[in-house]
């Protein structure tokens, strides 16, 4: 049985996790990136059976049935090239991409993480939503290309931050200079996360099944991704955090995922995000912890 990496060479963690498996398990692991395909990929795909194929550029004939598992850690999507005809290339484009989300949806192994779990990510509005109804605490939130409300959420939340709805970009402070009327009319465009800032420190929680791992993130930047040395350090989550992150996974169907949460100076953990796709090197390098092993054994 195979496992299958979905990434690129280009990806340091999928590329990680190719020679991990490899070289630790002597694991029959493929690594394949979804911009092969048309071109230098063949999918073919027989829905009532769910049988069929992956020739990958190889020359390797990957059967659907012989994959056990998958490591999502990033799809670009089909890479149809250029067709000097627009009609074409349009159905080109769509027909492509129409088998290759049905290969995603419904291979029949077991993924990390699932279609289902990477769409919840890309709506980020109902993630929210569904970790508050775990009782889990979350900042004040608007989601909005509305000037007006923008306004008023300003007026009520003096500390705001703002991000992406779909992320992409790192969160910034919302300042006068953004309340101007040129910025604002960008919003009508391009909707907008509003949050109330939470002040404490950042706390980086990875779940792989069962097994739960967390890191303190020390920094004086509000986006840690922004600080190029930050501390990184072990952190001892209580019982109940232990319990309440594997039901963020769980309610958001993930196997493996780095959820993270701001921890104020009350000792209050306040859910900030979670990411299905999580990088992990770094952390693990800091603090020791056996990221990489969790990884693997849900694939195994």
């Amino acid at each position: 049985m195979a496992i299958v990496i979905l990434g690129s060479y280009d990806d340091q963690h999928a590329c990680h996790m190719y020679h991990y498996l490899k070289e630790r398990y002597a694991a029959d692991v493929e690594l394949v990136d979804s911009r092969w395909f048309p071109t230098q990929m063949h999918i073919h795909y027989v829905p009532v059976s769910r049988e069929g194929y992956l020739r990958l550029p190889s020359g390797r004939r990957l059967a659907l049935a012989e994959v056990q598992a998958v490591y999502w850690r990033c799809c670009y999507g089909a890479a149809v090239p250029p067709l000097p005809d627009l009609d074409q290339r349009y159905i080109a484009e769509y027909d492509a991409q129409g088998l290759l989300d049905s290969i995603l949806k419904d291979l029949p192994a077991r993924w990390v993480n699932s279609w289902q779990a990477q769409q919840l990510h890309r709506t980020k509005p109902v993630q929210l939503a569904r970790v508050a109804q775990l009782g889990v605490a979350i900042p004040a939130t608007i989601v909005t290309n509305d000037p007006a409300q923008v306004k008023q959420f300003a007026a009520e939340h003096p500390r705001s931050i703002f991000k992406p709805v779909q992320g992409g970009a790192h969160a910034q402070r919302l300042e006068p200079r953004h309340m101007d009327e040129e910025h604002l009319a960008h919003l009508r465009l391009a909707p907008v996360t509003l949050q109330e800032e939470v002040p404490g420190t950042n706390v980086r929680v990875f779940v792989a099944g069962k097994e739960v791992l967390a890191c303190e993130i020390r920094t004086s930047h509000l986006d840690y991704r922004d600080d190029p040395c930050p501390l990184l350090l072990v952190h001892q989550l209580p019982q109940e955090m232990i319990k309440q992150c594997r039901q963020i996974a769980e309610a958001l169907e993930l196997l493996w995922t780095g959820i993270d949460f701001r921890l104020t100076p009350e000792g209050r953990y306040v859910f900030l995000e979670a990411n299905p796709s999580p990088m992990f090197l770094g952390f693990e390098q800091a603090t020791g912890l056996p990221l990489s092993e969790a990884l693997a054994a849900l694939l195994l």
